[in-house]
């Protein structure tokens, strides 16, 4: 979690904001509190979204859809105002970590464990059906692994069983690599299309791996697995693998419905589930929230910065947010749904753990064509099974031990032992001990960027940090769990090093774009009757924020897409994160523009590889 911003509101109606929890292409999510006490995320809309008509409609379903589902299997809708000139909904919390970020820490699970987990997976999607819904997009970010069971989150694209296929023509709705058939070929989606998308989960689950790959070779590639090939479930044996192969048949009709699925996994149990290191680590989660504190006091209504004005909402009542080691494991059962369901709320306690996790995540829902490919040296952030065991937490319960420092944020360039691959790096370092999250690393590359935290493993000379993924552009591509080590150099550079890149980070000077430079530049590449022209809005805002609109048009071509500011610090370094509008044509979304300063203005350029000459950028 991110310390509040001097943009920041303090409070979204009656919810004091203690932070920020992210930020994507939907809008800001923060952490809040109620006004008796209950911990709730916050989820406020950009304000160009807003405006847009189709878009508000699209928030008023997603929160529609949430609420027709219910807080038994999601995480509640409490309170929500749709018709503000900010939309914005606040969420419980839900006590869990996501499977994905299970699996990239602890390894696959236990094959009983994973049984019980399509069985609370199976109930959870029978409401979801139960409520006229489709989720269509039932991935293991999507899901939460929680010592009472598992809940299914996220119905920002989730569609009624008689509407239309896509938002519009060409569309595709799902997350590659966990799509069904009949999503990637666009044709009509029926519950069946959940039960596919189960099967991919539970696979993903018991083996670590995606059953279809990874995007490596392109997306387009890998939904044509989905489509037309079998799904690998090596080290699938026994009742797991039938059931999985029964649900990822290619046929709709051909695999079991919900009421099948239980049957054939049986009631789930009464005792604990989960392997002791994923208990443990939800624990530590929770001992990380309760350390939190709020940024200060409440301040007097006359001082108070508040969030988006609004009339007074119409619907408040609450309907009551790869690959790691084997783990150790317990007992792998779980407890009944009647337990699930009758505990209440879940506070933290002892082996409780909280993760900030909104029902309504941030970000695009689809995927946007026409983006470039997989680099071909590989991905060195994919980290595979090399990741140690989880180190023993050491307890230092006064000393901070973050050597003052390597305290602050640094950026340079890291690269393979060969060359090969080239990324910059950015890393923020605040105080903390063992066991904490103590960094925010951003690395990108010409078509890739990945956000993680960082927990301190260990302190001395350098310090020794463990990664988890926040954020992965394209979806699939950024690993979690990469060791790496921070060094202070005697003449105040860092040395950053992890098991296949290194390189020299320094301290940042530029938080954004310099003043002189805010603005709208354009500039036009191509030959006489052929060009085509770049258009971009250099707004004011911080690194690591969507503060840049790229328009690109010609005969062919109208699309609007946002940017990411990732550097300042020499050049303007923008990497595009979402489609905004598309006219026609087809827009890149994932890449990098670089735009260098020069005498007279500044020089836009993309890529090396891109192989396309510099173009001059003219104010206006």
């Amino acid at each position: 979690m991110d310390a509040l911003r001097p943009d920041d509101p303090q409070r979204i109606r009656e919810y004091r904001l203690l932070g920020r929890l992210g930020a994507g292409g939907m809008g800001r999510v923060y952490l809040g509190r109620s006004p008796r006490g209950r911990m709730v995320a916050v989820k406020v809309v950009h304000p160009e979204l807003a405006r847009d008509p189709d878009f508000r409609r699209r928030f008023r379903h997603e929160v529609a859809a949430a609420r027709r589902v219910g807080g038994r299997w999601t995480a509640p809708v409490l309170d929500a105002d749709t018709e503000s000139p900010a939309p914005w909904v606040a969420t419980g919390y839900v006590p869990g970590l996501d499977l994905q970020q299970v699996v990239e820490r602890h390894g696959p699970l236990p094959a009983a464990s994973v049984l019980t987990l399509a069985a609370g997976l199976a109930w959870a999607l029978r409401a979801v059906h139960g409520a006229g819904l489709i989720h269509r997009d039932l991935k293991p970010s999507n899901v939460l692994v929680t010592i009472g069971g598992p809940r299914v989150i996220d119905f920002g694209i989730a569609r009624s069983v008689d509407a239309s296929v896509a938002t519009r023509t060409g569309a595709l709705i799902g997350s590659p690599g966990f799509m069904s058939p009949e999503q990637v070929r666009g044709q009509p989606l029926t519950p069946a299309s959940d039960v596919f998308c189960l099967g991919a989960v539970l696979a993903f689950a018991a083996t670590g791996r995606q059953p279809f790959g990874t995007p490596e070779g392109g997306p387009h590639a890998l939904l044509f697995r989905v489509a037309s090939e079998p799904a690998d479930l090596t080290g699938l044996t026994g009742d797991l693998r039938d059931l999985a192969e029964r649900c990822l048949a290619k046929e709709r009709t051909a695999r079991p419905d919900l009421v099948e699925i239980l049957d054939a996994v049986g009631e789930p149990g009464d005792e604990p589930w989960l392997p002791a290191t994923v208990a443990a680590d939800l624990g530590r989660h929770a001992a990380a929230l309760l350390d939190l504190e709020d940024p200060g006091q409440p301040p007097t209504p006359a001082q108070e910065r508040t969030g988006p004005a609004s009339p007074p909402a119409r619907q408040h009542a609450a309907t009551v947010p790869p690959h790691g080691p084997p783990p150790g494991m317990v007992g792998p059962t779980v407890r009944t749904p009647s337990a699930w369901r009758s505990g209440g709320p879940l506070y933290l306690g002892v082996g409780a753990a909280v993760t900030a996790v909104v029902a309504l995540t941030i970000g695009l829902a689809a995927t946007s064509g026409g983006g470039s490919g997989h680099n071909s040296h590989g991905n060195p952030l994919l980290s595979g099974g090399d990741t140690p065991p989880p180190a023993k937490s050491t307890t230092h319960p006064t000393k901070d031990i973050v050597p003052a420092e390597l305290v602050g944020t640094w950026e340079g360039m890291v690269r393979t032992d060969s060359g090969s691959a080239e990324w910059l790096q950015r890393v923020t370092v605040t105080q903390g001990r063992a066991g904490r999250n103590v960094a925010r690393i951003r690395m990108a590359d010409e078509d890739q960027l990945c956000e993680f935290t960082a927990t301190l493993l260990s302190s001395g000379p350098s310090i020794s940090l463990r990664t988890s993924l926040l954020r992965s552009l394209p979806a699939g591509y950024c690993g979690g769990g990469m060791d790496q080590t921070m060094t202070a150099n005697a003449d105040g550079t860092v040395h950053w090093a992890s098991k296949r890149l290194q390189g020299t980070l320094t301290r940042v000077r530029a938080t954004g774009i310099p003043q002189r430079y805010l603005g709208r530049w354009w500039g036009e590449t191509g030959e006489p009757g052929k060009t085509v022209r770049r258009d971009f809005d250099l707004a004011a805002g911080a690194v690591g924020e969507e503060n840049v609109t790229i328009r690109l048009y010609n005969e062919e071509v109208a699309c609007e897409t946002k940017g990411m500011l990732v550097s300042a610090e020499k050049d303007i370094m923008v990497f595009t994160t979402r489609l905004v509008r598309q006219d026609k044509g087809t827009c890149t979304l994932n890449s990098m523009h670089y735009l260098t300063p020069a005498d007279d203005g500044l020089v836009w350029r993309m890529p090396k590889k891109r192989l396309q000459a510099p173009e001059p950028l003219q104010r206006g």
